[in-house]
């Protein structure tokens, strides 16, 4: 069986770009996937940031859905712990009946930014920090199938419109913290490996297969892996754009810098004077990242996917210019042969 090769955007804000074009060249680029073959396109929650251009996924797969056919549309993912899951399954009840059978839903519990973005999202309420997603996802799910308790005071609620799809839900996660939960509820479970390699996929996926089999769901277990992938026509250009991305979580997660992507020449340069601190953070970033030509990338994926048994992947592709990632893409599909 071909593998599922699918799109997770961030909305980077690209070099030479703004915020304001950010979720236009997101549809572009979801259109061009659709072309190549790619499964399903799910956009980012970002809050407050001054790299990324997404805070609201559920508006902007509405788009994103209406000017395309065929490809699935999704969330990689919905911060929960900011939300009504009340709210949420209305919002995604509506997409599906709108865009019947296309409609994912993928949920994490992250902030997606920082504590005065959760603190903001929480107004006038306190900022839950995650401590109430676990009975957050399960009202959610809940909601959405219609399976809440008959003893429960929301087992009245009706949540429009009625219909007889629902979208498909998962949980996102980048360790082994929500891949039980996960299996308990019966959702699909995505490991985001784009922010830790270094994650024995193998050992969390076999985790979430026992739960999900525990639990005795009678549909099959579902796992997607989610990669951070650059595609060029040669490695040494892939290995440059990689870099740009590494040098930026150096900036972001080191010295709380989080507005723009440096620059190639910017990045050579630091590199040069990077401290031995920031040099082994610097390694560890580029090593997160699958940097090379279509075919070694893809050799690369084929190896990671047979090693976890997989059924999915998920790329995750931050570049400094759009122009760099919509290659990236088109060389990833030409390898894989899903056009």
């Amino acid at each position: 069986m071909t593998l599922r090769i699918s799109v997770t955007d961030q909305a980077p804000i690209h070099a030479n770009s703004s915020s304001a074009e950010s979720p236009l060249l997101s549809v572009k680029l979801a259109q061009a996937c659709e072309r190549w073959g790619y499964h399903r396109y799910w956009m980012a929650e970002h809050h407050n940031s001054g790299i990324f251009a997404c805070p609201c996924p559920e508006i902007l797969i509405a788009h994103i859905a209406s000017q395309t056919q065929r490809i699935r549309v999704g969330t990689g993912g919905v911060m929960l712990s900011h939300y009504s899951p009340y709210k949420v399954a209305e919002q995604f009840r509506m997409l599906e009946a709108l865009y019947p059978n296309r409609v994912d839903l993928g949920i994490g519990r992250a902030p997606g930014g920082d504590e005065l973005a959760s603190q903001a999202l929480a107004f006038p309420a306190q900022a839950a920090h995650g401590q109430t997603y676990a009975q957050q996802a399960e009202y959610l799910q809940h909601f959405l199938q219609g399976s809440m308790p008959a003893d429960h005071p929301y087992s009245q609620l009706k949540v429009t419109p009625e219909i007889d799809t629902s979208p498909s839900l998962w949980m996102l996660g980048s360790g082994s913290g929500s891949c039980q939960f996960a299996g308990e509820l019966g959702m699909g479970f995505v490991l985001a490996q784009f922010i830790d390699s270094t994650t024995p996929a193998n050992k969390i996926f076999n985790a979430y297969r026992a739960a999900h089999h525990a639990a005795g769901h009678k549909h099959p277990a579902q796992t997607m892996l989610a990669l951070a992938v650059v595609c060029a026509d040669n490695a040494e250009e892939a290995l440059q754009i990689a870099s740009i991305r590494a040098y930026s979580k150096v900036l972001a997660h080191m010295h709380g810098i989080r507005d723009g992507f440096p620059s190639p020449q910017q990045t050579m340069d630091a590199i040069k004077k990077m401290s031995h601190s920031e040099k082994g953070y610097f390694d560890k970033c580029l090593a997160d990242i699958i940097a090379g030509t279509g075919e070694a990338c893809r050799q690369r994926i084929e190896d990671l996917v047979a090693s976890c048994q997989a059924d999915e992947v998920s790329v995750v592709n931050v570049t400094h210019t759009f122009e760099q990632r919509l290659r990236s893409y088109e060389l990833l599909a030409q390898s894989f042969e899903i056009f």
